[in-house]
């Protein structure tokens, strides 16, 4: 079994048993049993290993309603995060896993996205009259989030280079990085397609690759690596790459926002990467934005509630999680909520559709798209 690889951690969480993980832990706030907590998923994991629980359905429905956000490693020295992915793999081998997962692996293998569409489609978001170079040192790695759901993040993004005069490319073909199979349990062909990615992106002398996506970010930055999928190029996020133009003097905008703003940190690009200053500073830097902080940001930022399969499998505790999050920012004052990911600007979208929350959602590049 995967968890076997995590006995330490495992029986040093049920030795100590501290519970400092069920804080503010978006599963065990909505569904508020100890078995949907970090604690008591490592209690169940110690179980296992003691032979005391078989991998059943029940214990799955547990495992999976988890945004794997890792508000619980950051109260813990422990790596629950990692506990969790590798239990959703042992149940994975014995067929327990979510069909809405199954769903979108076999889609991911035969068109190279999980939501069920035509891998032709890919690059349909952009527009005809943007004629991209074959080759260029920045390429554009957009996922499959952005191509064909959220496309108003891929545009704004694209817009954003175009305005700066960066000489970008996209691949023509490319991949889901795998980062909803990683999150789901079902790694086996991770490798292959970030193989593929990484291919197309050397033979496109590809310096630097800019993602917009917090979960592309942290498969390429990390888990490739961790795959041994590697590559000599760096691995920015957008806001990463603006803030360094901004630095430089490259970049200075033109318009405004007003707007007093509450920034959300995106689960895998703050708390799983550490990347918490970079999209704070290019909104500060930006004439208008009043920007306030929250009890729940950076490291112990609350979860919006769509990552780690959550979103397709249990749809409504996601809209639950978010909706906490909004009511958050509606109490501090705010007009907006803003984060860096495309998970993150869906789900607070639908969220507040649904209980008629009157606040924007913005991700962080639309905003740019708008002022420079």
């Amino acid at each position: 079994m995967f968890i076997n690889g995590f006995k330490q951690d495992i029986y040093t969480c049920n030795r100590c048993k501290c519970g400092f993980c069920r804080e503010e832990c978006p599963s065990y706030k909505i569904f508020g049993l100890e078995s949907y907590s970090g604690r008591g998923r490592m209690s169940m994991a110690w179980a296992v290993l003691e032979g005391k629980l078989d991998l059943a359905d029940e214990l799955s429905k547990r495992i999976y309603a988890c945004t794997t956000c890792g508000y619980c490693s950051a109260r813990c020295g422990m790596d629950v995060v990692r506990v969790i992915e590798a239990f959703r793999t042992d149940l994975i081998g014995v067929g327990k896993g979510m069909p809405e997962h199954k769903r979108f692996r076999e889609h991911v293998l035969k068109e190279y996205n999980p939501y069920l569409e035509l891998h032709q489609d890919r690059l349909n978001w952009l527009p005809k009259d943007i004629k991209l170079a074959e080759k260029a040192g920045i390429l554009y790695f957009v996922g499959c989030t952005s191509s064909y759901r959220q496309k108003n993040i891929a545009l704004s993004t694209v817009k954003i280079l175009r305005d700066m005069n960066v000489d970008f490319t996209v691949l023509r073909d490319e991949w889901c990085c795998g980062s909803p199979l990683l999150r789901t349990g079902q790694t086996e062909h991770v490798a292959e397609l970030g193989a593929h990615n990484v291919k197309l992106a050397e033979e496109l002398g590809t310096d630097v690759l800019v993602t917009s996506c917090a979960g592309c970010y942290r498969v390429w930055k990390k888990d490739y690596k961790d795959l041994g999928v590697d590559y000599d190029f760096k691995v920015v996020h957008i806001t990463e790459l603006l803030h360094e133009m901004i630095k430089k003097g490259e970049l200075k905008f033109k318009g405004e926002f007003k707007k007093r703003i509450m920034y959300h940190d995106p689960c895998h690009l703050g708390r799983h990467m550490g990347v918490y200053d970079p999209p704070r500073q290019v909104l500060m830097n930006i004439h208008g934005v009043e920007l306030i902080e929250t009890e729940r940001s950076r490291d112990l930022s609350f979860c919006c509630g769509a990552g780690g399969g959550v979103k397709s499998a249990f749809p409504d505790f996601a809209l639950k999680a978010s909706l906490e999050r909004l009511k958050e920012a509606v109490r501090a004052g705010v007009k907006a909520i803003v984060s860096a990911c495309p998970f993150c600007w869906r789900n607070f979208h639908d969220a507040a559709e649904k209980h008629q929350i009157d606040l924007g959602v913005y991700d962080v590049v639309e905003i740019v798209s708008e002022v420079i």
